[in-house]
């Protein structure tokens, strides 16, 4: 079979048209017209080739290959939402049977406290008794042990003959000096001491200095009665007199004391 036909141009020769007969037609030329640029593109030599699928057909295929994209992006997004829904529910089965278990727990826990109520009446009774201690104890001054000590920080012969205190209380706050250059105090101690000689004020200043909480010290009237000098002294005592019974974080400092204590004691005996 010869296939010599298709080395011919698709519009035809000339001499393909002048043997051809006219053709009616409406005013147009019997054979297709090409431009100068349409032939100037034309493989000289090269192997023929014709294109006879339609572009309709591409066109069907293009847009059947939108669609199956669009269907696989489609199935994707399906799938992430069923796999993100499915995970919802399992981390909500999860906190649900936590919160089940919890509440479980707690019952558990209220039936046991409910058979331990006396235990915990006894425990708050006792904290409150321990409040009450701490509140009552919060301007207590041992008076017995710090006589003892102000009788040992006077001088050899000197005693004590009456003694008056007046110390603060937990309900209210200690009235404080009006007067300048005086430290704040919680007690005021006024005694009166006796001799037999007459008692040197700078020595039993200089002894009331060492004792605990001592804030200052204003020496009374000296008189001489049936060959007894009688002294009086206001001493004014600040917080670290307080014995702190109920109080285990401010024992340390009146511990501390102590050592001083001793110290007045043997200066007293001096």
């Amino acid at each position: 079979m010869s296939l010599a036909f298709l080395t011919k141009p698709i519009g035809g020769s000339k001499k393909d048209a002048a043997d051809e007969p006219d053709k009616p037609g409406r005013g147009k030329p019997a054979g297709p017209v090409r431009s100068p640029a349409a032939s100037s593109h034309v493989a000289v030599g090269g192997a023929p080739r014709v294109d006879l699928m339609p572009p309709e057909v591409r066109l069907k295929r293009s847009q059947l290959r939108t669609r199956r994209s669009l269907r696989l992006a489609l199935l994707g997004v399906l799938l992430v939402v069923v796999v993100a829904c499915g995970g919802a529910w399992a981390w909500n089965t999860v906190a649900q049977t936590s919160l089940v278990a919890a509440q479980a727990e707690q019952q558990a826990l209220v039936v046991q406290q409910t058979q331990y109520s006396k235990v915990t009446a006894v425990k708050d009774g006792i904290a409150l008794i321990q409040a009450g201690q701490v509140v009552g104890d919060s301007t207590e001054i041992d008076w017995q042990a710090y006589l003892t000590k102000l009788q040992a920080t006077l001088p050899a012969g000197v005693t004590l003959s009456t003694v008056t205190i007046d110390t603060a209380d937990p309900l209210k706050t200690y009235a404080q000096t009006s007067v300048p250059l005086q430290g704040g105090r919680i007690a005021t101690l006024a005694f009166t001491a006796t001799s037999a000689s007459l008692p040197s004020i700078p020595v039993w200043l200089n002894g009331l200095e060492t004792l605990p909480g001592f804030v200052d010290a204003t020496p009374g009237q000296v008189s001489l009665s049936s060959g007894v000098y009688t002294a009086d002294v206001t001493m004014h005592i600040g917080p670290a007199a307080f014995a702190n019974r109920f109080t285990p974080a401010t024992k340390t400092p009146t511990s501390a004391a102590t050592p001083g204590t001793s110290g007045t004691s043997t200066t007293g005996g001096n």
